[in-house]
């Protein structure tokens, strides 16, 4: 990334719109809104000054010609999101007048911005840490209110807070440490071996807390993922089309309709629950249906909760108890649903309580329908149970900062242990400023170019 280029994006969606944005950062970005910008009515613009819109025109240099009515924002440097010169320039919501608008600005010595260039720039130029800057990412993919507020305290440095306590808790043991290294020859106060270690188990007690509750943070961050099984033609895409209350999946009285998984993202009690409808598990006719057996395979293993469905007006089948072989080996959370109870009831309920003793299915109709409210809300009982976060330390930890936490943690179980066996200083202080490392490449203070452009290439351009 040159930073001294003037990088330029078009940042609101493609597609019609009231409103798009093209938005300028750099050392350039005044200078070129000079070239293309002429304000209405000749009103004279403060370009010294910070913070202020203009209405006017953008005109191509070249020709002359008008190509948008428009209105200028300038944000003066280090006061903006980059903490370098900002334009931005409020066009119509058209692809081809933001295309235009773009191109223009390109010739005038702009460059394209890289996928989250913006906010890498912020990242970089000081004004967030990267857990801050990951949590902007966090904010624009939020899917549901819950997630947008854990992001949002994120984004107000509630991980940074968090992992500089860790750090500065760490720094206390490792200063007393460095000094009997340094000064081992002088009269100093030695720190025990016993409060050593407390110290120590402290540590580990709080970051265990956090890792803990790093599978809740997935959960907002990334989404329960349930997946539906079930015999073919059991309902599985009509309950799907249910809980999404409009038409997704296709839905036909011939079996295996469904051939691929389906996967769509529902709010349940301010936790993104990904329902995935699968192909039944049936023997297959040809390679196609073999290939939707396989990701029906690989979508059971990869579930957080199953919804395991059976056919109320139908008996069971070799299908049914394959099904639920399957699910009973992976010993995975699940729900048994009875479906179609509007129909007449041929069920063996017996045979379903053998193999499932202990389990109260939950008797619905997909296509009514019928008692989906209660469905619902066992989902949300099941994952309430999983998710658990405290509003002390409210916010979404990613995969990333967690395997970062990990090591951390690694490094101070290895001193822990060294101080056990005797070991000396010298080692104890390498594991702890090794911890200090992972706990720095959380908040950005240590870190490569190449794991940087790994996370801002998961930005989209213009952010």
């Amino acid at each position: 990334m040159r930073l001294e280029d003037t990088i330029v994006a078009i940042c609101t969606p493609i597609g019609q719109s009231g409103i798009g944005i093209v938005r300028m950062s750099g050392d350039k970005a005044f200078k070129i809104a000079k070239k293309i910008f002429v304000p209405s009515r000749r009103k004279k613009i403060s370009w010294t000054s910070s913070f202020k819109m203009y209405y006017g025109w953008i005109v191509d240099p070249e020709t002359g010609k008008r190509i948008d009515e428009v209105l200028l924002s300038l944000m003066r440097a280090p006061r903006t999101y980059t903490r370098e010169d900002i334009v931005e320039i409020n066009c119509h919501g058209g692809p081809v007048v933001l295309r235009k608008t773009l191109e223009i600005c390109l010739k005038q010595g702009a460059r394209l911005a890289e996928p989250g260039e913006f906010t890498k720039r912020a990242f970089i130029n000081g004004r967030i840490d990267l857990s801050q800057a990951e949590s902007v990412l966090d904010i624009v993919q939020a899917k549901t209110e819950k997630s947008l507020q854990l992001a949002v305290k994120g984004l107000e440095g509630g991980i940074s807070r968090c992992i500089s306590s860790l750090r500065e808790e760490l720094i206390n043991v490792l200063v007393p440490l460095e000094a009997e290294i340094d000064f081992c020859e002088e009269d100093i106060e030695i720190t025990s071996k016993e409060k050593k270690e407390k110290s120590l188990n402290e540590l580990l007690q709080r970051i265990d807390r956090l890792l803990d509750r790093a599978k809740s943070f997935q959960f907002y961050r990334e989404g329960v993922k349930t997946v539906i099984v079930g015999k073919t033609n059991v309902g599985k895409s009509s309950l799907l089309n249910a809980l999404l209350e409009r038409e997704r999946a296709i839905v036909s009285h011939i079996p295996g309709t469904t051939r691929d998984t389906i996967e769509e993202t529902i709010n349940i009690k301010g936790v993104p629950v990904r329902i995935v409808d699968t192909a039944g598990l049936k023997k297959v006719k040809d390679t196609l249906e073999e290939e939707g057996v396989k990701r029906t395979h690989f979508s059971i293993r990869e579930a957080d909760l199953l919804l395991v469905m059976v056919d109320g007006s139908s008996s069971l089948n070799e299908e049914d108890e394959k099904v639920f072989e399957t699910v009973k080996k992976l010993k995975k959370k699940f729900l048994l649903i009875i479906n179609k109870i509007d129909l007449p009831q041929k069920n063996d309920q017996e045979k379903l309580k053998k193999s499932f003793p202990n389990v109260f299915p939950i008797k619905i109709s997909a296509t009514k329908p019928l008692n989906l409210d209660k469905l619902k809300t066992e989902i949300a009982n099941i994952i309430l149970n999983e998710v658990s976060l405290e509003d002390s330390e409210d916010f979404i930890m990613n995969l990333r900062q967690k395997n970062c936490l990990e090591k951390a943690k690694e490094c101070i179980i290895r001193a822990k242990e060294g101080l056990k066996k005797g070991l000396s200083e010298e080692f104890l202080a390498l594991e702890l400023r090794e911890a200090i490392g992972y706990l720095d490449e959380i908040t950005g203070k240590r870190l490569t170019e190449e794991v940087l452009d790994r996370i801002f290439s998961n930005f989209c351009i213009g952010k």
